[in-house]
Formats: structure tokens, C-alpha cells, sequence
């Protein structure tokens, strides 16, 4: 797979300069979004950490990302200052994930992005506050060449690879476009286009849900809007943290 070539001391110096930020490249690491926070609190500028196979891998709210060796692209990106909060910022990097190439990809609060109806990727943030505008750390893992026995069996109705979707991309391919995208997103004047795309592209908004937390329901009614910090409008309640399941 090509991105092994970021492990090539030229190859990863000219993509760097091509990218804008640094590249720090792993052939196995334990996460990703780890290493890239551990750059931010040494004060490191725009970077980003990316892993063939993670050992660790993190979803939201201390779940496993699971990726066989070669069959995702894992990486996490360091932005200094911070574009925006991280609840906002992980919507918006669903919107530069559905910009790759598939139209007809649909995102669901608040981190998810799904082809068929099955997760293709998902987006985990952290941000840093300081003096100088704090920094926030993005991580992603999208699905590429996985079949679908490459997936535990317990997420095989639930998971796809874009492969499965029919959709073929080498993987170095895709981070540099994803990198673009994602800068893309992070200006303020692409702020309203994109929460506009995350709208449109949504799989909640103006449906009756369910949201628990540690499988307990807390919140049920229309989920109505996201607000401009990222939040899930449910009713009269706003959702920060939590599963959503549309009723109907």
C-alpha cells in the first residue's frame, strides 16, 4: 500500500511541504490521537501523526477502532490555533470525509460518517486551551480496503470499508485530500457552507430520537438543529455527549 511511503525520509519531507505541516509516520503505534496530543503540549505547530496499524486505537467515549494492518487510514492532525471547538470541528470533518468522492454518504451526530447505512469513518477531538489560541487535535479513521470479514462479527451489520461501497482510492490519495479538506473546513468562511452540507446530509435532523448515555435513555423528542458549538437540538434540550437512534 502506498502510504508506506510516508516511512521514506524524502517522500515524507516533500509531502510535508506540499501539505503544509509536519508528517510523523508510524508503521504501528498504539494511537494516533495520543501521539498527536503529546506534539501539542510540547508546543508543536501544524503536524500530522499517521499510523499504518494502531494497537490502541480510540473512538468516542473510550470505545476500540478496529483496522486490520493496511486496510484503514488512521491519522490525527494538529491545528494551532484551534479552528473551532472540538464538538463543531468533528462535524465539520465529516463534511471533508463525504467531499471524498461520496456523494451519497450521509453523517450522523456526532461523529459518524456512514455509506449504506453502515459506518465508513468517524472523527474523535480534543482541544487544548492558551494564550495563543490553544490547539486542537482531530483524529480520523476511515475504513478503505476492508472486506467484510476483515470486521469482528459483532460489527459486520454495523461497519463498511469504502471499498465494500465500491469506492476504490489508494490511501495516500486520500490522506492528502482529506488534509486539504479539512483545511478547507477550518476557515470561518467556509464555517456556514459546511454546517449547511452537515444539515443536508444528516441522518437525524427532523426525525423523533433517542439519545442514552451508557445505555441509559436520557433525552427523547425531535432532534431540530445542531447548534453553532456542535450540539444536538432535542426539543427543548441540548445534547452534548450521547448515542442518538432515530425512532422514525
Amino acid at each position: 500500500m502506498r502510504l508506506a511511503l510516508l516511512a521514506i525520509p524524502a517522500v515524507r519531507s516533500a509531502l510535508s511541504l506540499e501539505i503544509g505541516r509536519e508528517i510523523e509516520y508510524h508503521e504501528t503505534l498504539p494511537s494516533s490521537q495520543d501521539r498527536a496530543r503529546e506534539l501539542a503540549a510540547t508546543g508543536a505547530g501544524p503536524s500530522v501523526v499517521v499510523a499504518n496499524v494502531q494497537s490502541a486505537g480510540q473512538g468516542t467515549r473510550g470505545r476500540s477502532w478496529h483496522s486490520p494492518a493496511g486496510s484503514s487510514l488512521l491519522a490525527s492532525w494538529l491545528f494551532r490555533p484551534a479552528p473551532a471547538e472540538p464538538g463543531l470541528f468533528a462535524l465539520l470533518a465529516g463534511v471533508a470525509v463525504a467531499h471524498l468522492g461520496m456523494r451519497d454518504a450521509s453523517l450522523k451526530w456526532p461523529n459518524d460518517v456512514e455509506a449504506g447505512q453502515k459506518k465508513v469513518a468517524g472523527a474523535l477531538a480534543h482541544a487544548t486551551t492558551d494564550a495563543e489560541g490553544g490547539s486542537l487535535v482531530l483524529g480520523i479513521g476511515v475504513n478503505v480496503h476492508q472486506r467484510l470479514d476483515d470486521f469482528p462479527v459483532e460489527l459486520r451489520a454495523s461497519a463498511t470499508s469504502l471499498a465494500l461501497v465500491g469506492h476504490t482510492v489508494d490511501r495516500l490519495a486520500l490522506f492528502v485530500d482529506l488534509t486539504r479538506e479539512l483545511d478547507r473546513v477550518a476557515i470561518p468562511a467556509e464555517r456556514s457552507a459546511a454546517l449547511a452540507e452537515w444539515r443536508a446530509r444528516s441522518t437525524v435532523l427532523g426525525r423523533e430520537v433517542e439519545v442514552t448515555r451508557e445505555g441509559r435513555p436520557v433525552v427523547r423528542g425531535v432532534a431540530r438543529d445542531i447548534a453553532d458549538d456542535g450540539a444536538l437540538l432535542v426539543g427543548s434540550e441540548r445534547v452534548i455527549v450521547g448515542d442518538v437512534r432515530a425512532l422514525r
